[in-house]
């Protein structure tokens, strides 16, 4: 990859579409993932695999430092939703995907 271009972006749709397909009749998932079968989180650990190389990629060619953009996302983040007000709790799916 030595540029970005429309072939990477539909790499990348499809990528995400794998892994969201995944999810997409699991309903909630549970931390730990104890009703998934180890061939299942063999399968979701290569989708998220190739995610995360296609992001590394991506931000390499564009210049982007991943690591420095993902801590201040972190936070931004704490500013708004700091840790004292309450978003949900760790028994609530929809408070985090996997843990």
């Amino acid at each position: 990859m030595t540029g970005v271009q429309q072939e990477g972006d539909d790499q990348s749709v499809g990528e995400v579409g794998e892994l969201s397909e995944i999810f997409q009749w699991k309903g909630e998932v549970p931390k730990g993932l104890p009703d998934w079968k180890e061939d299942e989180k063999v399968h979701l650990g290569e989708e998220l695999s190739d995610v995360l190389l296609y992001l590394v990629r991506l931000s390499d060619i564009c210049g982007i430092d991943l690591g420095k953009a993902a801590l201040r996302k972190v936070e931004l983040n704490a500013i708004k939703y700091p840790a004292s007000k309450n978003y949900g709790t760790n028994d609530d799916s929809t408070a985090e995907m996997c843990g």
